[in-house]
């Protein structure tokens, strides 16, 4: 499992209610949140306890730092807890970073193949008002998720307390939008290149067949991408330290040759989708495109409205001068002509505050409409309006096999079905709430949320018998009768109770789970047979007794 403190880098934007409603709004998804839990406070009621939280927070004006802290636990794709598990998780990370006894209200989002709590935690403790700041968290939640993982038998992550932080800001970024980073472009085009130079020079001239140049920045060396993009050298490798390079090579000499005339044929650095089995070259020119389109449209659109406003602007005052000058001329004693003046003023002061506010409402329309999106978001804002390509695209992103309960055609069966339900209209048909970064669509079937990955259905911890049929149902409709139950002992069996209650036509590819799905069915069809003898006696001993 994953444990993160989300920083907040502005106090301003430290709002513990426009937090909390972040985290509760269900976003349109019926399975977004699925446990919302208050601790510490005098309610258990969402509304009275943010009212608290707030209270309590302003109780304390001393304290000048953030007052909320967000903290966001992650669980590996398909392991998911009871709630019982998960609230006891909650208390016990909240206990080792010191907020036993802070009020707080933890939101469990099931909306992505990743269960994930947020916690957000008041700072400020309920009785004594002082602020409390965990010292060397990450450390502390290393430890802790290590213990979980062993407790839980979860899935275990490697938590590195000690990293560079522009490398992990680096892999965070790429994973959450699927382009390359410099880091990781330089590491894989130039880096064995760069550790073989002897000296400056030739420093130099490899950075520079590459779009490169190296320049100092604080107390280390940066390298500078033809568009401007720089990485600390450090972060790239050790050996490209100033200490290292300088051990190395001597002292920092200046490159003698013109930078632009030696970039002129060199090989750049260009944001583009990370190495995939797939080619993204013609999805990637569009969306590059559409983001250009809209940058020149919203562009326009601004000059527009900055256009409009200073006209309306120059209008309003050429109106005040034309009332004043009015004023000037009539015929009335000091304080009237004051008064009027007065009032000319405000009526101008009014009438510019309305300019500005329509245009900021304006301006701030078409900043939403025209905002540039993120490759993953573009692919799965395209992949919703039916682009099995971009979905493909997605699908192909997922590293390792999916380990939670699940639903799929019969080992070894050619699922390539599955990729293209789009085509059919299987899915496009349907209300589709969501789709993931890894291209799980989540839709619905009747009154029963799907989860599809594309080669299997996944089904949540204490899913309903009634949900259970609907999913079976789909799954016949997608990978025919013969199908493959995986995930825990107790979901198989009652995947096998639900087709045995249900009379369902559908068989197992695991021999034992079959044979129980047999057994069950013999039972079944007994306790029928049963059934109707026993009402065909009753009906005729009333018929000889009428």
């Amino acid at each position: 499992m994953i444990a993160k403190i989300i920083p907040i880098k502005c106090v301003r934007k430290s709002s513990f209610s426009v937090l909390i409603q972040y985290l509760t709004d269900p976003q349109d998804k019926s399975e977004r949140v699925s446990q919302i839990k208050v601790s510490n406070c005098y309610s258990d009621d969402q509304i009275a306890a943010l009212i608290e939280i707030q209270n309590t927070q302003e109780m304390n004006r001393r304290a000048k730092s953030d007052k909320t802290c967000h903290l966001v636990l992650s669980f590996p794709e398909g392991e998911r807890l009871p709630f019982k598990s998960l609230n006891a998780i909650e208390e016990r990370f909240c206990d080792v970073l010191g907020f036993n006894g802070h009020q707080r209200i933890s939101v469990v989002h099931d909306d992505t193949n990743n269960l994930h709590i947020h916690i957000a935690i008041n700072k400020i403790h309920p009785i004594n008002l002082t602020i409390h700041n965990p010292y060397y968290d990450y450390k502390k939640v290393a430890k802790l998720c290590e213990q979980m993982e062993r407790e839980y038998g979860l899935t275990k992550v490697n938590h590195e307390t000690v990293s560079d932080k522009a490398a992990r800001v680096a892999q965070e970024i790429e994973t959450r939008t699927g382009v390359e980073s410099l880091l990781s472009w330089i590491k894989r085009e130039c880096l064995d290149e760069l550790k073989q130079s002897d000296n400056w020079q030739d420093l130099h001239q490899a950075l520079a067949r590459h779009g490169l140049e190296i320049k100092g920045r604080g107390n280390g060396f940066v390298l500078i991408a033809n568009n401007g993009v720089a990485v600390k050298a450090s972060s790239i490798d050790r050996s490209l330290s100033k200490g290292n390079l300088t051990q190395r090579l001597g002292a920092f000499v200046q490159n003698e040759h013109s930078t632009q005339s030696s970039q002129q044929n060199a090989k750049q650095y260009q944001p583009r989708p990370l190495q995939n089995r797939i080619d993204t070259s013609k999805l990637y020119a569009r969306y590059q495109q559409e983001q250009a389109n809209s940058v020149r449209q919203r562009s326009s659109q601004w000059a527009i409205l900055r256009q409009s406003r200073d006209q309306l602007i120059e209008r309003a005052k050429r109106e005040a001068k034309l009332k004043r000058n009015i004023i000037k001329s009539i015929k009335a004693g000091k304080l009237a002509k004051k008064a009027l003046y007065a009032t000319a003023h405000q009526q101008f002061k009014t009438t510019i505050q309305v300019i500005k506010s329509d245009y900021q409402k304006a301006y701030q329309r078409s900043k939403t409409n025209h905002s540039r999106i993120g490759w993953l978001d573009w692919l799965t804002f395209e992949a919703k309006n039916g682009n099995a390509e971009a979905l493909a695209v997605l699908r192909s992103r997922r590293i390792g096999q999916f380990k939670g309960n699940q639903v799929s055609a019969k080992l070894g069966n050619d699922n390539s079905i599955a990729n293209s339900h789009f085509k059919d209209g299987f899915i496009k048909d349907s209300s589709v709430e969501s789709i993931t970064k890894i291209g799980t669509v989540t839709y619905k079937a009747g009154s029963t949320t799907i989860r599809d990955d594309g080669k299997l259905l996944i089904v949540l911890p204490d899913t309903t018998q009634d949900a259970l049929v609907d999913i079976l149902q789909v799954a016949m409709k997608k990978y025919g009768s013969h199908l493959a139950i995986n995930g825990t002992e107790s979901f198989r069996l009652q995947i096998a109770e639900v087709v045995a209650q249900n009379q369902m036509r559908v068989t197992f590819d695991d021999k034992r789970l079959e044979k129980y799905r047999q057994e069950l069915m013999k039972q079944y069809r007994v306790n029928s047979a049963q059934s109707v003898g026993q009402k065909r006696s009753l009906t005729s001993t009333t018929r000889r007794s009428l």
